[in-house]
């Protein structure tokens, strides 16, 4: 080996031994050095981090929440009041009618009959009793006769009264508007008394009944709006047009009826609804369901933070529920509320906290 190249290897390794040594007498590490950025990254590291979202509180509407089912305004059953003959039926099952309009027409010519021979028998008593009351004045006819051709007389009248009154009302009229909703007669039936032809069903205004726990009675008054949803997705509004003086002796609660406007005519009669009383306005924020927990008592709670990232708890009410969330009381006016990590953490707990946006509530 050549002189040049043993001492471009000596000078290489002198060099190789004196970086080492320079490498070793460097500064010290970060590990080494007092530095507060460092140790409060160390312990920042060491904390829990949650997710937080700044609410403020908003006055809504307390709401008494009740279920029931529609109805019709009133049902009549439609009965003959005099026997007869069907000769005509002027209405068809389901058919809307106006008040007034005949739903049978029944045979008359016995009726006619009869009423002729009550007007001939009025006549007839009539002249009786004025020949009486001239003989009567001759002292030709005693008290009594005379008390009993006005007797008779009266009979007469009685009887001639009843017939037209069954004249009158022999044709089956509809009291007021509505649908046929059924009919039990048909052409040539025979018609008793008291018979029942006809179901007249009044929809024009709707009445939904529920029934209201007593707790939650006193909030409620006649005359009250209420939003009502109904089983088929429709929603509308109806005002209270009666609470009951009396608690049902088996539930406690007390019923209600609420009168929504139907001139469109829907088919809603026989649908389930829910009824929803506004009863007051209180504070309350809106929050999602995962957010909510329970303390060892069962006492619904959320979780925040405060000023100093500690952890708060609050024991918490639901105002009422929604599809998306549920508006709650019982928090400050402005709360940071935890919306992820809460069920790791505790109260009085150190945090790190991460605002998000309301859409990451999960």
């Amino acid at each position: 080996m050549n002189k040049s190249i043993v001492a471009a290897l000596a000078v290489s390794g002198l060099l190789v031994v004196w970086m080492a040594s320079g490498v070793g007498q460097s500064a010290p590490s970060e590990s080494n050095l007092p530095d507060p950025q460092l140790e409060n990254k160390v312990k920042k590291n060491a904390l829990m981090q949650v997710q937080y979202m700044p609410l403020h509180a908003q006055q809504i509407d307390r709401l008494v929440v009740v279920q029931g089912q529609v109805e019709p305004f009133r049902t009549l059953e439609l009965k003959a009041e005099v026997d007869g003959k069907v000769t005509a039926l002027n209405v068809e099952q389901g058919q809307r009618v106006k008040a007034g309009t005949t739903i049978v027409t029944q045979d008359l010519k016995f009726r006619q009959a009869q009423k002729q021979q009550a007007d001939a028998q009025v006549k007839y008593r009539q002249n009786l009793l004025k020949a009486s009351k001239k003989l009567h004045k001759q002292g030709l006819v005693s008290d009594s006769r005379l008390s009993e051709d006005k007797s008779e007389l009266a009979k007469a009248k009685a009887a001639l009264a009843q017939i037209e009154y069954e004249i009158a009302n022999i044709n089956l009229r509809a009291p007021f508007a509505g649908v046929i909703n059924e009919r039990l007669v048909e052409l040539g039936d025979s018609l008793a008394p008291g018979q029942k032809v006809a179901t007249l069903v009044d929809d024009a205004t709707l009445k939904i009944t529920a029934m209201v726990p007593q707790h939650q009675l006193d909030a409620i008054a006649l005359g009250q709006n209420v939003d009502v949803e109904l089983s088929n997705g429709e929603s509308v509004t109806g005002q209270v047009s009666y609470i009951s003086a009396t608690a049902d002796v088996d539930t406690r609660s007390y019923k209600i009826e609420v009168h929504v406007d139907n001139s469109a005519g829907h088919r809603w009669i026989g649908m389930s609804a829910t009824l929803s009383v506004a009863v007051a306005k209180v504070a309350g924020h809106w929050v999602k369901t995962s957010v909510i927990g329970l303390n060892t008592d069962g006492q619904l709670q959320v979780k925040a933070i405060d000023k100093d990232s500690k952890v708060v708890i609050y024991p918490i009410d639901i105002i009422r529920t929604e599809a998306d969330g549920i508006w709650i009381s019982g928090l400050p006016s402005e709360v940071n509320l935890i919306t992820l990590g809460q069920d790791f953490v505790i109260a009085g707990q150190q945090v790190v906290g991460q605002n998000s946006d309301k859409s990451t509530q999960s």
